[in-house]
């Protein structure tokens, strides 16, 4: 459970805040990674480093495959690489991670639909834009993930530095965005990938996904109620 991944502080005082903003932060940037992309070498490394492998795994992250000492590195990534096609690409029958196919707010669901143009505005009127080499679509998962990471953070720095209306702020977006954008279709997503994944790394990844989500939706709200009572809003 999302507590096992982040203890949540009982102490309001906002640098301890600050502190669950910026774990929230990396979480949410962990997982827009590994959606985004299949396993490097690198990223496997990684996620074998003592302190992150035994927080996923107290989390109940599945990480046999990848620790499995009796299977080379490069069999391990080719597996994972061809799941990742096999969930997330093609060709044949997959599970787009596009919030335009799943949403179900739409007469006809498909790519580039009324969810990703405003996934884009919304990003856009943040201040924020998308790499010059991205070519993929706004409203895929990891993007979605990518722009929680860093609204979560700001909120972490806005505390660092005593800014707590700056904080709130930080809060009101993440709240939108989980309300109307991941929360409407990420937990039914999940679900699909969950049913459909071979491996238990990416079962486990769907699994952790949702949860988070939807304890951290509640969490969001939390933080926001403790930061507005202490702070003069206009």
């Amino acid at each position: 459970m999302l507590q096992e991944v982040i203890e949540h502080t009982s102490d309001d005082h906002p640098e301890l805040l600050a502190g669950t903003a910026m774990e929230v932060s990396h979480l949410h940037g962990l997982l827009a990674t590994l959606f985004r992309m299949e396993i490097t070498a690198e990223l496997l490394q990684s996620l074998r480093e003592p302190e992150l492998a035994e927080t996923l795994r107290e989390a109940g992250f599945d990480l046999t495959e990848l620790e499995a000492t009796d299977v080379p590195d490069h069999v391990v990534l080719e597996s994972l690489a061809t799941e990742f096609a096999a969930l997330f690409l093609g060709p044949g029958e997959h599970i787009s991670p596009h919030e335009s196919v799943h949403s179900g707010r739409s007469d006809r669901p498909g790519l580039w639909g009324e969810e990703a143009v405003q996934v884009r505005r919304f990003v856009k009127a943040l201040g924020y834009d998308y790499e010059a080499d991205y070519h993929g679509l706004p409203d895929h998962i990891s993007v979605e993930l990518e722009l929680m990471a860093a609204l979560a953070r700001h909120e972490a720095e806005a505390l660092h530095r005593g800014d707590l209306a700056a904080a709130v702020n930080a809060l009101d977006f993440q709240d939108e965005f989980m309300r109307e954008h991941l929360l409407t279709w990420v937990p039914g997503f999940c679900a699909k990938v969950a049913e459909h994944a071979q491996s238990a790394f990416y079962r486990s990844l769907a699994r952790l996904t949702r949860e988070f989500l939807v304890e951290e939706a509640e969490e969001v709200g939390r933080r926001r109620r403790i930061l507005a009572e202490s702070t003069p809003l206009d």
